[in-house]
């Protein structure tokens, strides 16, 4: 009886050991992985003083004012890294185009670019997961004006949540691949917007 229960726990380690490493196998825990994502952003605040005609927003150190700009439409493309299954860290190029209020004929909409590191929190469940996540980097003026291309520093807080569509956990296979919406706060030339995106990672 020794003998069976010995020989018993012998094969029950090895199928453990064995599912252990086709499961480290099918999902290392580092994997690249694509975030694209698009959505509205609306003006809340800004910062600086505009210029003494009322038109033309002042330049500072930090960026162009925004104050006779109302919303934005903004695309970002993101390439990273997921860690350890619920950690993502990468970095990401952004293009948002800001619209002049509409009651002001005489205002050009502003087009900006964004350059940023990305990172994020979502531990994956069943289908749906929450998610929390920081971007850090740099925001341009893109089109041309009397002050020339201005920078500002780029910074964003978001939370969101996501939905996997292609979930494989019934085949110990954690498939990352999902939809997801979110919202935050964004501080970017002397402005700060409140963004509403969808996106996909795959």
């Amino acid at each position: 009886m020794k003998k069976i229960n010995i020989v018993l726990l012998i094969v029950m380690l090895f199928a453990a050991v064995s599912a252990s490493a086709q499961y480290t196998q099918q999902r290392p825990n580092v994997e690249y992985m694509l975030k694209i994502e698009a959505g509205y952003l609306q003006n809340v605040g800004n910062y600086g003083k505009p210029s003494i005609d009322g038109v033309a927003p002042n330049v500072r150190p930090q960026g162009y004012n925004l104050n006779a700009h109302e919303v934005a439409f903004g695309l970002n493309i993101i390439n990273g890294v997921n860690i350890s299954q619920d950690f993502f860290l990468g970095g990401g190029v952004g293009f948002s185009y800001c619209l002049p209020m509409l009651n002001d004929p005489t205002l050009q909409p502003s087009p900006m670019g964004q350059v940023f590191v990305d990172m994020d929190y979502r531990p994956v469940g069943d289908t749906w997961a929450p998610m929390v996540g920081a971007r850090l980097g740099g925001s341009f003026l893109m089109n041309s004006n009397n002050y020339g291309t201005t920078m500002s520093p780029y910074v964003e807080i978001y939370t969101g949540l996501n939905w996997f569509y292609d979930h494989a956990l019934q085949q110990m296979d954690r498939n990352y691949h999902s939809f997801y919406v979110e919202a935050g706060v964004v501080f970017q030339q002397q402005t700060v917007f409140i963004p509403i995106r969808l996106g996909w990672r795959l």
